[in-house]
């Protein structure tokens, strides 16, 4: 497909399709979901024909998502003949599990490490169906367990297939950071697109930033409705992508903590080891009874007067220990406040890359990074929030990012309703000014989310810049107790009820004007540069 007019064809969508473009135009689940909506409109069927396709390029193993894609090519003929013959060889591999599979049930239960050792059973049994290898392949990279994904990839492959073949040995350089191993596995799979923006991926990581917008612009010529894409070129034209100044101004950055000692530490020493110039640390002990005093002052005596430390005799929760921290006489005379959770690891660069995105976009509410796990870095544990469209009137915060592994899918800068709190940036005054959090969510979930919709109802949205990657503890893939999962549900109701449907339609308009507006400004400098250039 072409666009002659970027804000034309962005314009010409169906709204739901648009509005879910732009929160994201990645993932298999999501984009066979937009290809559904898009294919039942007369007038925007060649866009769902497109998106069904990126939908199985996505994740090119699956036969039902490649026997979708011949079904529509039997009604409309749109394949080109190397794929419907792929698609076909995928399909013929596909085998369906057997009545009553009891690797449904421990998918069901979540017992996600019996769930894997049945899938490498029944891979080892029938390495001909595509059905476990492609279910094993997606289940290791979920968990990080890419001992597993090797072992898929070297299990006897079916006809046909050399260039998934060489798509899944290069997806999985890729997540292992070989990215020159990656580039080249990657060229021989280059007839599904979704190959090629992985391949421009590791040409930026290698420095060859020029041969990398050369491959994307080759997507997007094809597939203008990749937003993701668009906004990725745009900023490493743009060299948003890399580290600047840090923010105009100085920064106190804030850390709470309770009964987390060698975890405080290491947070700690992270920003301690990052600090720009005329920054501080404030560091409160939540309540705690474990070592973390002494954890603080043997930083205070390493960082002098630029840090300093508060205990409290009870726990208070996040919400008012965000808010006392940002109250302590110490914070005053700071333009900025940032609050890092105290199991997060801050890079070197935070500051340069915050300093971009302040700059990028100086009257945003808050600024915001990409989180991911720790422990596999990978796995992307938040990015930019966005509002959808949901049947449930309860429903509506996107989260898109749980999908897929990192492949760089989300690695953009540009406003959205929600940062994650792990780690944000806000200008002081607005933050006193906001009246802080709120401690209806004591002890913890949902502050930093309320907080964000509360900036973005008064026109001052948050901006996320992906390109700054913070690395945080969570739940590293572990399940959350019926404890914590009753404390988020609670919480999540009264986020709800104190941002009702009515509210949050009204933000997620405004959030879908915002993004189409973003993107039809980055998509005119990428036009304008290319006449310059050309």
């Amino acid at each position: 497909m072409s666009a002659p007019d970027p804000s034309a064809f962005w314009r010409s969508m169906p709204p739901e399709v648009r509005t879910g473009l732009l929160a994201a135009s990645c993932g298999q689940r999501r984009l066979g979901g937009l290809a559904r909506q898009a294919l039942s409109r007369p007038e925007s069927a060649r866009l769902g024909l497109d998106l069904a396709l990126a939908a199985w390029e996505e994740a090119p193993l699956d036969g039902a998502a490649a026997g979708f894609v011949l079904d529509l090519d039997a009604r409309i003929p749109f394949l080109a003949p190397h794929l419907r013959a792929l698609a076909g060889s995928v399909r013929r591999a596909w085998g369906q599990p057997p009545a009553g599979d009891p690797l449904a049930a421990l998918a069901g239960r979540g017992l996600v490490l019996d769930l894997l050792k049945g899938l490498r059973g029944r891979l080892r049994a029938e390495p001909g169906n595509l059905l476990w290898r492609r279910n094993l392949l997606e289940l290791a990279f979920s968990l990080g367990r890419l001992d597993a994904a090797e072992e898929a990839l070297h299990a006897p492959w079916p006809p046909g297939l050399d260039q998934l073949s060489a798509r899944c040995a290069a997806d999985l350089a890729f997540l292992r950071g070989d990215h020159a191993r990656a580039a080249g596995l990657y060229r021989p799979a280059l007839a599904l697109r979704a190959s090629r923006v992985r391949l421009g991926r590791c040409l930026l990581a290698q420095g060859l930033r020029e041969e990398a917008l050369a491959q994307w612009r080759k997507v997007l010529a094809q597939a203008p409705w990749r937003a993701s894409l668009a906004l990725a070129l745009h900023d490493v034209r743009e060299g948003l992508d890399l580290p600047g100044e840090p923010p105009p101004g100085r920064t106190a950055v804030c850390l709470y903590t309770c009964n987390k000692a060698p975890e405080a530490d290491r947070a700690l020493a992270s920003a301690a080891d990052s600090l720009p110039d005329g920054a501080c640390l404030l560091a409160l002990d939540n309540g705690g009874t474990d070592e973390t005093p002494g954890v603080f002052r043997a930083w205070a005596e390493r960082l002098g007067e630029r840090m300093e430390a508060v205990r409290l005799p009870v726990n208070v929760g996040a919400p008012a220990a965000r808010n006392w921290l940002a109250a302590l006489s110490a914070a005053r005379g700071f333009e900025f406040t940032a609050y890092l959770d105290d199991d997060a690891r801050l890079p070197a660069d935070w500051a340069g890359h915050m300093g971009r995105a302040v700059r990028a976009y100086p009257d945003a509410g808050v600024w915001g990074c990409k989180v991911c796990d720790r422990d596999f870095l990978p796995r992307v544990q938040n990015a930019d929030h966005h509002l959808e469209e949901s049947p449930d009137p309860e429903g509506g915060f996107a989260s898109p990012c749980a999908d897929d592994p990192d492949f760089g899918q989300f690695d953009s800068l540009r406003p959205c309703v929600s940062v994650t709190g792990c780690f944000h940036l806000l200008r002081t005054e607005l933050l006193r000014e906001q009246g802080g959090f709120d401690i209806r969510f004591s002890p913890t979930q949902y502050d930093d989310l309320d907080h964000d919709l509360r900036l973005a109802a008064r026109g001052l949205p948050p901006v996320y810049n992906g390109h700054l990657r913070v690395a945080h503890a969570g739940l590293s893939g572990r399940s959350p107790t019926r404890a914590y999962q009753g404390l988020s549900r609670g919480n999540l109701l009264k986020l709800k009820a104190k941002h009702p449907p009515e509210a949050r339609e009204a933000l997620r308009r405004e959030d879908a004007d915002r993004a189409l507006a973003d993107l039809e400004a980055k998509l005119a400098r990428l036009a304008l540069g290319n006449r310059l250039t050309d």
